[in-house]
């Protein structure tokens, strides 16, 4: 028997589409309504396939087993404490909010799961189970980047990731730090304790490009890199987790493959995947996630990552924020 779902949000951009196609795929989800935008002509720019509404506390009182919340980062905490409040499960996209403490201080009574996707990825997860096997030796670095172009153009402060008031400070931390810092915990299974982070906003009204140094649990080592300001780059997530035996690389634009590399040996990158293949690779992990998260409220195990995960995504921001070049804990 499939969940009663609802997507509040998600009707003027990609993800929207993206999160109900996965949903679908998952086969643990009935889409029974939606209010994709408070704008009722966006809600009818797409055939969502159940009642619409443009008033979100309309779905409140639905029925509902879950929803997953898909707006801007401004009502994603007011959204979820009052679906949370009616019983209704929660799947928010990330950042969880705008500020650490708008998220800080409360704990969801049902369950939560955020939308760090990449992780749902088959072959991160096969390279987070060979960490955990042994097979790197141990571990002593772990890098991620993250390297895009699409806050450059006449176009990039338009929309709601232009406000401060509706997007947060965090700018490029939010949007491909969070990530990178997920994946860095997941892969490796240690926590990042502190790091020293230098962030660049080139006259931008939030950050488009941080670098920075992180310390681990167990003395592990490693760095972050992403920029939203880089000519030419689009799918250029990259990782590597180097072990005493091994290392390993994964990159988004081949997301199929794990590269393991012995001391002394050479490896060229696969080839990247074809757009139209890419993007089935990507609705396929999202779909890994929502399979993840029906299993979460279900009350069965899953890698879905939860409230605390996205918590920490918010405290990553903060410290980075803070930073200046300076150690800062977690």
């Amino acid at each position: 028997m499939t969940l009663r779902w609802a997507m509040v949000g998600g009707g003027g951009g990609k993800i929207g589409p993206a999160h109900l196609e996965a949903a679908r795929r998952s086969g643990g989800f009935t889409l029974v309504a939606a209010a994709p935008s408070s704008r009722p002509e966006v809600a009818a720019a797409m055939d969502w396939g159940c009642p619409t509404t443009a008033d979100w506390r309309e779905l409140l009182t639905a029925g509902l087993d879950a929803v997953s919340i898909v707006t801007p980062n401004h009502l994603h905490m007011e959204m979820a404490k009052a679906f949370d409040a009616a019983g209704v499960a929660v799947i928010c996209d990330k950042p969880l909010g705008r500020t650490l403490g708008e998220v800080e201080g409360w704990s969801p009574s049902r369950p939560f799961i955020v939308t760090y996707n990449y992780t749902a990825y088959p072959a991160v997860r096969r390279a987070r189970q060979m960490v955990a096997d042994g097979a790197l030796g141990e571990v002593r670095l772990v890098r991620v980047a993250w390297a895009q172009d699409v806050m450059m153009g006449a176009t990039a402060e338009a929309g709601w990731r232009g406000d401060v008031a509706r997007s947060g400070p965090g700018g490029t931390l939010a949007d491909l730090g969070t990530h990178c810092f997920h994946i860095a915990e997941f892969l490796t299974g240690r926590r990042i304790t502190a790091l020293a982070a230098e962030v660049e906003d080139f006259g931008a009204p939030t950050p488009r490009q941080a670098a920075m140094l992180c310390r681990f649990e167990g003395g592990l080592r490693g760095d972050l890199w992403f920029s939203q300001v880089t000519p030419g780059a689009a799918k250029g997530l990259e990782v590597l987790v180097a072990g005493t035996k091994a290392s390993l690389r994964w990159r988004l634009a081949a997301p199929d493959d794990v590269q393991m590399l012995a001391v002394g040996e050479l490896a060229d990158a696969p080839p990247a995947l074809p757009a139209d293949l890419w993007r089935d690779g990507f609705i396929d992990a999202f779909a890994a996630l929502y399979a993840d998260a029906a299993r979460t409220i279900r009350g069965e195990e899953s890698l879905a990552p939860g409230y605390a995960d996205g918590v920490r995504g918010m405290r990553f921001i903060d410290a980075a924020l803070r930073s200046g070049g300076d150690w800062v804990g977690l």
